[in-house]
């Protein structure tokens, strides 16, 4: 019974997972044209959108995972494959499991900030694991994925200039009026086979979370 909530909690990332990448899809096929009809179903505005959305959901999804299992392993719970985590702390219930992970002077805790995961996760448990040594050997692709998040679910001009740099970096060059949905839509350069950005980000944290609880 331990095992199997850890396992629910990484089958429903999963399927998150796989709903984001539908609706990303489903975006890419109606944003095309077709034989059958004189143009697309959708503009390529509303893809852009519709791919944003995507993987805004997705990485929500990360989010989730990362505390759910987080306060699971503080719980004592064990994953399906090898064992749990030795914890420095015993909470009594999973109430204050989820209180005890707050920083002070905080109203709850952040599950966006790869480094700030790593080193709650070096507070509570042994080497921080399975936590610390997954996401700082990712740390570099999170903290781009966060980059997009908060550019899709922020305005502001400090927020856009990190993304712009983002795709500079990534690209090479910025296109002009590039979308975020555009780019996440864009293959990523030289990958084989090809494969668009938000497929590229999906991947780096369903690998993560498999690693996270092992099945």
């Amino acid at each position: 019974m331990a095992q199997r909530k850890l396992q629910n909690v990484l089958a429903t990332f999963e399927r998150s997972l796989y709903e984001s990448r539908r609706l990303a899809t489903d975006a890419q096929r109606w944003s095309s044209p077709t034989k059958r009809a004189k143009g697309p179903r959708i503009s390529m505005k509303r893809r852009d959108s519709m791919t944003e959305l995507a993987f805004l959901r997705g990485f929500l999804a990360w989010e989730t995972f990362l505390e759910e299992s987080f306060v699971l392993y503080l719980l004592g719970q064990v994953p399906p494959r090898g064992s749990g985590p030795k914890r420095y702390v015993f909470p009594p219930s999973h109430r204050a499991a989820t209180e005890w992970i707050v920083p002070e002077g905080r109203r709850y805790a952040r599950w966006t900030v790869a480094a700030e995961v790593s080193e709650r996760a070096e507070r509570i448990f042994e080497h921080g694991r399975p936590f610390a040594p997954v996401l700082r050997s990712h740390q570099h692709i999170l903290d781009e994925a966060r980059t997009i998040r908060n550019a899709i679910a922020h305005e502001s001009s400090s927020v856009r200039a990190n993304f712009d740099t983002l795709v500079r970096n990534k690209l090479g060059a910025l296109p002009p009026g590039l979308r975020i949905g555009g780019f996440l839509a864009a293959t990523v350069p030289t990958s084989a086979p090809p494969m668009s950005f938000l497929e590229s980000y999906l991947q780096i944290v369903e690998f993560a979370a498999q690693r996270i609880i092992p099945v």
